[in-house]
C-alpha cells in the first residue's frame, strides 16, 4: 500500500532495525480493499442559463429526485432548448470516493449497488462501467431489470451546479444481496446519505444492514452527508444513524450548519464530535476543518502555531492521532484547520467531487493503518495498547485532505485520473 501524501518508505518499514518484524503477509494481499455501497448513477452534465434552470424546475445548489418520467421530459425540453449533453461519465458520491481511494493506496475498492442488467456498447451502463478502472470490483453489482440512474449535472454560466437524479434501478439494491464476508473483512466502509432517501426502496434498507453489520464486525464506518436541504429534511434520523454506527462523517459547512445548526465550522465539529469519532468540514475557499477524538496520553502539541476561532487555541493538539472515542480512557477532542493547498487553483475547473476527495484521503489513512499495524506489528507507531483509528495526525489528514481536493478542483473531472504526486510537481 501506498502511505499517504509524499512519504519515505524507509521512515514506515524500518526493516533494518532488528526491533522491528514485518509480518508475513500471504493472506493479507486482499485484505485492504475499501468497500462502498452506491447508487449506481451516470452523471449527464449539461450547461444552460440561470433562467432556463429555473424554468426546468433545478433547485440551484440542491439534488432533487426525478420521476423517469419527468427525467425524460427535462431530457426532451433541454434539447429543444438547444442544449445539450456535454458529457456522460460515471459518477455517484461513493463510487468517486472509491476510484479516488484506488489511485491514492494502490489497493483494490469493492463497489456494491444495482445496474441494469442488460449492458450494450455506447449505451449508458456500458459508459458506466467501461469508465470505471480495473481496481474497481465491479462483480458484487446486482444486475436488475430496467434503466441505469442518471444524474443531470446542471452547470449555469456563473459556475453554480446543480442536480436532477432519475435513480432507474440504482435504488432496487436489497439488504438479502450484501456479501457478508466481504463486508467484514474490508478495511473500511462507505456509505451516504443519498442512498436513505426515500426510506422505501430497497437501497435505503440495505445501506443501513451495511453499516450495522460492519460496526459488529469492528470496520470503520465512513458516510457521507448529501445536500444541506436532504440534511435538513433527514436531521432527527441522521443524528441517531451517526450516533448508532459512523465513525468517520464528511461533509460541506452548508450540511454541518443544516445538521447543528451552527454556521461556524469548528462549533459544527465540536458537536458533531458528539455522534462520530472523526468529521470532515469541507468550507470551499476557507479550505477545510477537522475534529476528532485522542486521549490526554497521547495528545501531541501542534508545532505550526497556536490558532483561535470561534474555539479558543483550538489546534494546540492537531498533531494527535485520532482514536475511537470508545477507546480513550481520558477522551480529548482536538481539530485541526487548513486553507486550500497553495491558495486553491487558479481556476475551477470543477467544484463537483473535492469532497468525495477529501473523503478518499481520509479513507487512504485509516486503512494505512490499519495495514501498517498488520504487517509491521512491533513498530512504534502502534507500541501503545490504544488502537488508533487513523495512520496521521489529524494535522497531517487535513492537509492531505486539501491536497487530494486541489487535484479534483484543477481538473474537469470529479474524478481522480492517477495517484497524487509529489507536492513540487505542476
Amino acid at each position: 500500500m501506498r502511505f499517504p501524501g509524499s512519504r519515505n518508505p524507509k521512515f514506515y518499514f524500518p526493516v533494518t532495525r532488528k526491533a522491528t518484524r514485518v509480518a508475513a503477509s500471504s493472506e493479507a494481499a486482499s485484505r485492504w480493499y475499501a468497500l462502498g455501497l452506491d447508487e449506481v448513477i451516470v452523471d449527464l452534465e449539461v450547461h444552460g442559463t440561470r433562467a432556463l434552470g429555473e424554468e426546468l424546475g433545478f433547485v440551484f445548489g440542491e439534488s432533487v429526485q426525478l420521476e423517469a418520467e419527468h427525467h425524460q421530459r427535462l431530457l426532451e425540453r433541454l434539447q429543444r432548448s438547444g442544449v445539450t449533453v456535454s458529457t456522460a461519465s460515471a459518477g455517484g458520491t461513493v463510487a468517486n470516493s472509491l476510484n479516488n481511494y484506488t489511485h491514492l493506496s494502490g489497493e483494490p475498492a469493492v463497489l456494491l449497488g444495482a445496474i441494469a442488467d442488460h449492458i450494450r456498447p455506447g449505451d449508458l451502463a456500458y459508459r458506466y462501467v467501461s469508465q470505471t478502472p480495473r481496481a474497481m470490483d465491479l462483480q458484487h453489482l446486482l444486475p436488475v431489470d430496467g434503466p441505469v440512474g442518471t444524474a443531470i449535472t446542471y452547470v449555469t454560466p456563473e459556475g453554480e451546479r446543480s442536480f436532477g437524479v432519475a435513480p432507474g434501478v440504482a435504488g432496487d439494491y436489497p439488504a438479502q444481496a450484501l456479501p457478508r464476508e466481504v463486508v467484514e473483512n474490508a478495511s473500511v466502509v462507505l456509505a451516504s446519505l443519498y442512498c436513505l432517501r426515500p426510506a422505501t426502496r430497497p437501497i435505503a434498507e440495505a445501506t443501513r444492514a451495511m453499516m450495522a453489520m460492519a460496526t459488529e464486525a469492528g470496520v470503520p464506518v465512513a458516510f457521507g452527508l448529501g445536500t444541506a436541504g436532504l440534511v435538513e429534511a433527514m436531521r432527527d434520523e441522521l443524528k441517531e444513524l451517526l450516533r448508532d454506527y459512523v465513525n468517520i462523517a464528511a461533509m460541506n459547512h452548508e450540511e454541518a450548519a443544516a445538521l447543528t445548526g451552527e454556521t461556524d465550522a469548528l462549533l459544527a465539529a465540536e458537536q458533531l464530535l458528539e455522534w462520530v469519532d472523526l468529521v470532515v468540514v469541507t468550507e470551499g475557499k476557507r479550505g477545510l476543518t477537522l475534529g476528532g477524538w485522542t486521549d490526554e496520553r497521547v495528545k501531541r502539541e501542534t508545532r505550526n502555531g497556536v490558532q483561535s476561532g470561534a474555539i479558543a487555541e483550538f489546534n494546540t493538539y492537531e498533531f494527535s492521532r485520532v482514536l475511537r472515542r470508545r477507546d480513550c480512557e481520558q477522551p480529548l477532542k482536538v481539530y485541526s484547520h487548513t486553507h486550500p493547498y497553495r491558495g486553491g487553483p487558479d481556476r475551477l475547473a470543477n467544484t463537483n467531487g473535492a469532497g468525495d476527495a477529501a473523503m478518499a484521503a481520509v479513507l487512504h489513512d485509516v486503512c494505512a493503518n490499519r495495514y501498517h499495524r498488520t504487517s509491521v506489528p512491533d513498530s512504534a507507531k502502534h507500541a501503545t495498547p490504544l488502537e488508533f483509528l487513523t495512520y496521521s495526525s489529524l494535522s497531517r489528514n487535513a492537509q492531505y485532505c486539501n491536497r487530494v481536493a486541489y487535484e479534483v478542483l484543477r481538473s474537469a473531472s470529479p474524478r481522480l485520473d492517477g495517484p497524487v504526486g509529489e507536492d513540487t510537481d505542476e
